[in-house]
């Protein structure tokens, strides 16, 4: 299954292909900086080793220096990704907390993966409700998220095409 749409300045695709993202879009990381919102379902707490190579984390928000190699970013399924041509803050993350009872304004993150988020099939649409508007908050060049299907959204048209190109090869 593959569907896509779009929604105000971002284009979507959701799949439920399994395979490695990063391995065949490098791309969407190349050069950006990741913030982890869910890893494994969980926080993403950087190694002291990671933190030596400039990964921080703050309120349960990891956040990546500029990438320079996807194969060393951290992945483990239940993953939720914000991608941004620069370094940002995104506040504070209500990982593990009901997404419908947190506050949905700036400074504050739901985490919709770990409920199996997906922008289709249509029994998510509560979960929709609550992404789109966040997306308009954070503004991200690009979301993943990773569980039983692969979200992707962005806005970069070009780069979008050429996700969508590499995802349609796998069929």
């Amino acid at each position: 299954m593959l569907t896509v749409g779009s929604q105000d300045q971002y284009e979507w695709l959701v799949t439920d292909q399994q395979f490695d993202f990063l391995q065949i879009c490098p791309s969407v990381a190349l050069g950006k900086y990741i913030s982890i919102t869910s890893f494994d379902s969980g926080p993403f707490i950087p190694t002291n080793e990671e933190r030596a190579t400039g990964w921080e984390s703050r309120n349960n928000v990891a956040y990546s220096p500029k990438v320079q190699d996807v194969a060393s970013l951290p992945r483990a399924g239940y993953d939720e990704w914000y991608i941004f041509d620069g370094p940002v803050d995104l506040g504070i993350s209500h990982l593990g907390e009901n997404v419908f009872e947190v506050p949905q304004e700036q400074g504050h993150v739901s985490v919709l993966v770990n409920y199996g988020f997906a922008l289709h099939p249509p029994e998510r649409a509560s979960l929709v409700t609550l992404f789109w508007p966040q997306m308009a908050r954070i503004r991200p060049e690009s979301y993943i998220a990773d569980n039983d299907y692969l979200t992707f959204v962005c806005a970069n048209n070009t780069l979008f095409a050429s996700v969508l190109s590499a995802v349609k090869a796998l069929s």
